[in-house]
């Protein structure tokens, strides 16, 4: 029977692995988040109950959000005598480029997932399956629907919550400069404000995905500018420091201040339930069990290529608050072994022309 042991602890890093008698191919994962950031642990959660049940031996290595880290990991799995089958790679920090040409040199297949690399970058290493030979493919999730989904839930909201006529100011705190989820999720945002020069962008900040930064910039900031009544955060730890903010402020997230957030976790499903949460988009936490299924038809002579090889297929959905309590139930402590992943497979179900990858498809 299949089981999940943790293995050691490195500097900077924890992996992972599953194992099993019989393993088709094995894949390790290079994860650029932290090993109890609630993000990557849904997403590695999320990767091993696809692993398992594809039969795939999964590693995961956390750099603990440190790039060079990053880098280092990748380097040590291409320098062991036994390498793994496949690497899975983010481009996290723009440091893609350095992942897949180590990768590449070492004859390993690798894949890119959760983030594509930007023109500038594809400019300058080629598309998949050309300079980097070895380079299968990536895998990541229309960010700019993310930031949609929440600025417009936000405005909708506020049009319902507020007396009519009530000026609105927006706070914006995106992830940070260089990661393209970050970028993508902002510009998409901003288009929507675009469309509603009755609302007013008061200030864009970068609050490094973290939580602790959220708050110590959302103090000042709701300090400095007491009429901010809309928050907009790229992503859910951060939405919570801001949240923990707008609280210290004499506010309360859902009345006086509406935040939306964008992910996964317990506790944004839990405030979106209970509506300190206005607007909240989810579904980019499978990106990576995605890509298992992807390496899996690839693996069996079902290439993804047939699709293309840069995928942004639509994986965000916005979550209601009904929506929200149903994750609550069925995901409860990140179980994700009721997701049937086979179902997604084209090798599993030759009769399949088209990867569906929203996230209404699991959550319904």
């Amino acid at each position: 029977m299949s089981m999940i042991r943790r293995l050691h602890i490195l500097p900077l890093a924890v992996a992972i692995m599953l194992h099993s008698t019989a393993w088709a191919f094995s894949v390790t994962f290079i994860s650029p988040g932290r090993h109890d950031e609630a993000y990557w642990l849904s997403a590695t959660r999320a990767m091993q109950a696809a692993a398992q049940q594809l039969d795939i031996q999964l590693e995961v290595l956390y750099a603990e959000r440190d790039p060079l880290q990053m880098v280092k990991l990748t380097r040590a799995v291409t320098q062991r005598r036994h390498k793994p089958d496949y690497l899975l790679l983010v481009n996290e920090k723009l440091t893609g480029p350095a992942l897949l040409s180590l990768a590449d040199q070492a004859g390993i297949p690798c894949f890119l997932s959760f983030n594509q690399l930007t023109p500038t970058q594809l400019r300058n290493s080629g598309l998949p399956r050309q300079r980097l030979k070895h380079w299968l493919g990536s895998l990541a999730p229309d960010n700019a629907t993310a930031g949609t989904l929440t600025m417009q839930g936000l405005l909708s909201e506020a049009s319902r919550h507020f007396p009519a006529g009530t000026p609105l100011h927006v706070l914006m705190m995106a992830g940070d400069h260089a990661t393209p989820a970050s970028s993508e999720r902002v510009a998409a945002a901003q288009r929507v404000l675009a469309s509603h020069p009755e609302v007013r962008l008061t200030q864009l900040v970068y609050g490094e995905w973290e939580r602790q930064r959220a708050i110590q910039q959302g103090q000042w900031l709701l300090q400095r500018y007491p009429q901010i009544n809309l928050v907009w955060a790229a992503n859910d730890e951060m939405a919570f420091g801001l949240e923990e903010a707008i609280h210290r402020s004499g506010k309360q997230a859902g009345r006086e201040v509406l935040l939306s957030a964008i992910n996964n976790s317990q506790q944004a499903m839990r405030e979106r339930q209970q509506g300190r949460l206005s607007a909240l988009a989810a579904g980019h936490f499978m990106t990576g069990a995605w890509s298992l299924v992807l390496l899996y038809d690839y693996q069996h002579g079902r290439d993804f290529a047939s699709e293309g090889l840069q995928l942004q297929p639509a994986m965000f959905s916005a979550i209601s608050a009904p929506q929200a309590l149903h994750f609550q139930q069925r995901f409860a402590d990140n179980d994700f072994s009721s997701i049937r992943f086979r179902q997604f497979s084209k090798f599993a179900n030759p009769a399949l022309q088209h990867y569906a990858f929203r996230f209404n498809m699991v959550l319904d």
